[in-house]
């Protein structure tokens, strides 16, 4: 596989449409786009008939957001489930998972991970499969489609979800409607991404400019910096936002707390 970094991992903003223009004539590769200390973040694209990699972790959750095409995820003694874009698949610890691109075009996915992990233990095929449990509600769900949860909200109102808690990561999808807004913060120990999957959002780091960002793209914003996001244009947006599980915020409208060292 094609595997490169991006002229530096931590962009403010990842662009998908940058991204992919890099790589137009690879039929596989990846990028390594985020490492915030507890994961690393890459973007992983194959065509169908690339040979999978069958393997497993003993230590830690790995997790995917489908951005792109579909996917097959083969998770343990699980049936396999087909991700599409805006989906989030888990497998996790010690469970074999084996991944393959299906239908037309490239399966694109965000595997999110250790730093440090391998593929050297490759685990034992099961010898039976049964079905994914999908009355379980989030978090943690082996599937959580955006389908499923535009299907459970709707697009009438702001809502947010926990779509997985483990001892790394919080995630939480977020559907925002036009001209909604954060409340501005920051966080002292921690740095957190998101990615857009619906609309458009301007983000405002610290005394920067604000930019936008629109689907597929990422967001990265380094602890102690303050940020607020806003929703742009006539659509409403999601985002997924990712988190320590014991995320601390510091609000700029709180006067007792303490001001962001960064700007």
């Amino acid at each position: 596989m094609a595997t490169q970094t991006t002229p530096a991992t931590n962009q403010p903003v990842a662009r998908l449409s940058e991204i992919l223009a890099r790589h137009e004539n690879d039929d596989r590769w990846s990028e390594k786009l985020i490492l915030d200390g507890r994961n690393r973040a890459a973007l992983i694209s194959s065509v169908a008939g690339t040979p999978g990699d069958p393997h497993l972790h003993p230590d830690f959750n790995e997790w995917w957001l489908g951005l792109g095409g579909q996917t097959s995820w083969q998770i343990g003694e699980y049936e396999p489930v087909i991700a599409e874009f805006g989906d989030i698949v888990i497998a996790p610890c010690g469970q074999r998972h084996d991944i393959q691109t299906v239908g037309e075009g490239h399966g694109r996915r965000l595997v999110v991970g250790l730093e440090t992990s391998n593929h050297d233990l490759k685990g034992v095929e099961p010898s039976r499969l049964i079905p994914v449990d999908e009355s379980l509600e989030p978090p943690n769900r082996i599937h959580t489609s955006l389908k499923y949860m535009l299907e459970r909200h709707g697009t009438d109102t702001d809502w947010s979800e926990e779509i997985l808690l483990d001892q790394r990561n919080r995630i939480n999808m977020i559907h925002q409607l036009p001209g909604g807004a954060n409340r501005p913060h920051w966080h002292p120990d921690m740095d957190e991404w998101w990615a857009v999957l619906k609309g458009e959002l301007e983000w405002t780091i610290g005394d920067g400019e604000p930019f936008r960002a629109g689907v597929g793209d990422l967001v990265f914003v380094e602890a102690g910096y303050a940020h607020a996001i806003r929703t742009v244009g006539d659509e409403s947006t999601i985002r997924l936002a990712v988190t320590t599980p014991d995320v601390v915020h510091y609000f700029l409208d709180d006067p007792d707390a303490p001001p962001p060292p960064k700007s």
